[in-house]
């Protein structure tokens, strides 16, 4: 059973159906594709694929809203594996004018939260494009440390970028 995870700025709640407009027309704006590590521009089909597999064991996906409750981004766990307790973490505020306001910080506290306390989490991972210093910064300042690289992994601006894996460690 999915739960609301509510911040001073932001609530967390179960993805509905009505929420994949918004991702896909996030996730398709160059601002928000160029820095994901998922290549694919969304269509319906691949949405209600995506929005299909969210009853499944290893994902945890929330709509981050704003206190009026309208849609603002998309966050959760990906690749959860419970048996070795580590999962990939995935956030996107994707009216960017909110960027730089608080409200990612808020979504990962409350997110990182949840991993830690409620699916009971070792092990988080983050995956970046090396060019995407801002990420990397957001995700240093939550105490996520690098940990490698993996080489030409992704083609962006015409060329090929590392993904950069950075990790956090529930030491409780």
């Amino acid at each position: 059973m999915m739960v609301s995870l509510k911040g001073k700025k932001v609530i967390l709640s179960k993805v509905k159906k009505n929420d994949l407009k918004f991702f896909q027309l996030w996730r398709n704006t160059y601002d928000i594709w160029k820095n994901n590590t998922q290549f694919i521009f969304l269509n319906n089909i691949y949405q209600k694929h995506w929005f299909s597999s969210l009853s499944s064991k290893d994902k945890v996906m929330f709509t981050v809203a704003n206190q009026r409750k309208k849609p603002i981004g998309v966050c959760g766990f990906t690749n959860i594996n419970s048996e070795n307790k580590y999962a990939k973490i995935a956030i996107i505020i994707g009216d960017t004018k909110l960027h730089s306001k608080g409200i990612g910080s808020e979504t990962m506290s409350l997110l990182l939260r949840y991993g830690f306390e409620e699916l009971k989490l070792h092990r988080i991972e983050a995956e970046i494009i090396e060019f995407n210093k801002i990420s990397i910064n957001f995700f240093k300042k939550f105490g996520f440390k690098f940990e490698s690289s993996l080489r030409d992994s992704m083609w962006r601006k015409n060329s090929w970028w590392n993904i950069q894996k950075y990790s956090l460690i529930n030491e409780n």
